[in-house]
């Protein structure tokens, strides 16, 4: 998003953390060095005070969650009502795990997720420490006055939004796509008859349980095993990113996310490059978008085994399908998350802002 909005000529500063593996790029390092122990904190400090004029006279701060800087609870308070005070406006993003969401998936909005299908919360005892974690006094308060403090919060996913739509009830919330910078020559699969199908797994080992991969994995081994020859699995484990998109660009079929209701950062980076992801796809995601033609996504659902296994076979051997899905997915991709047309969007809810429409939609 940055670039598109320097592109648009628009000056700004990204300060991060890098979120940890991913070491995303930023201008300002907040990463925690864990060489000065107990201390580590005081160097994450020491890079906010360095560069004060960065966080006071700006139009719009956005931070992208309660916890934007890797200090407690306590200290990020501060920050909000710092930044809050010496800023014009303040933006929040509902891009990932809060209470808000685990909250609302425990009341089974959306239909279903990591913790909640068939009606009910699902994978109790793997989300326990998740879940206690959520429920700590400092990071509710935290969270909540985070939420109250923003001008704005802006849902990057479907389901973020739902989580979010479920406990505001005026005007604050808003939805704005992911970002993504789609590889020059990007182009559709050709999935000859006579060659095999190429399928990638990727697995976080400590986090599955939150994605689901492996489930899914074990379906499409089902499905090459029936059509002997015909598809090739390739599972990997902790991939770095550069490697992993090197990947992505050799593989017809992605295996994302189980319980996700649409494309995350993961099956966009796909399907930017022509692979088609078996991931989160739901009709209602595609009406709440307006969207009547382009389905590029293989939809999974946790607790149907059997539909999703019919799903996969009907899929995976139909190269003619998988090729319009492929070239449906680089559609997708260009339509609703190139990071121009993404940058645009957050420059029009800045805009609105700035001249005072706070109750937008």
């Amino acid at each position: 998003m940055k670039k598109g909005l320097i592109e648009d000529g628009h000056q700004v500063v990204l300060m991060s953390d890098g979120n940890n593996w991913h070491n995303s790029p930023r201008d300002i390092d907040l990463k925690r060095d864990m060489r000065w122990g107990k201390l580590s904190g005081l160097k994450v400090l020491w890079q906010l005070l360095r560069h004060y004029k960065c966080l006071v006279g700006n139009d719009i701060v956005q931070i992208h969650n309660y916890q934007f800087v890797p200090l407690k609870m306590g200290w990020n308070r501060h920050l909000i009502s710092f930044l809050k005070r010496h800023n014009r406006y303040m933006v929040k993003g509902c891009f990932g795990d809060d209470p808000v969401v685990l909250d609302s998936q425990a009341e089974g909005v959306p239909e279903y997720s990591d913790t909640y299908w068939d009606g009910r919360p699902q994978n109790v005892e793997l989300n326990k420490e998740r879940t206690a974690e959520m429920n700590m006094v400092p990071v509710r308060h935290c969270s909540g006055f985070a939420n109250r403090e923003s001008d704005a919060l802006v849902a990057c996913l479907y389901e973020y939004y739902l989580c979010y739509r479920s406990w505001l009830s005026h005007g604050k919330l808003h939805y704005i796509p992911l970002p993504i910078e789609i590889p020059e020559g990007a182009r559709a699969k050709h999935i000859a008859d006579g060659r095999k199908l190429k399928v990638l797994v990727g697995i976080q080992p400590k986090r599955d349980y939150l994605k689901g991969a492996a489930y899914i994995g074990r379906l499409v081994e089902q499905v090459a095993k029936e059509n002997d020859g015909l598809i090739e699995v390739n599972t990997v484990e902790g991939v770095p990113y550069d490697e992993y998109c090197r990947m992505l660009s050799e593989t017809d079929v992605l295996v994302d996310q189980l319980y996700s209701y649409t494309p995350s950062m993961n099956s966009l980076a796909a399907m930017a490059r022509g692979t088609v992801v078996i991931g989160g796809g739901e009709e209602e995601f595609y009406k709440f978008i307006g969207e009547d033609e382009l389905r590029p996504i293989i939809n999974v659902r946790p607790g149907r085994d059997e539909d999703n296994l019919n799903t996969l076979r009907r899929t995976l051997t139909d190269r003619k399908l998988l090729e319009k899905m492929s070239q449906q997915s680089i559609d997708f991709v260009k339509k609703y998350h190139d990071y121009r047309k993404v940058a645009r969007q957050y420059e029009h809810l800045y805009e609105r802002l700035l001249a005072g429409e706070f109750d937008i939609y």
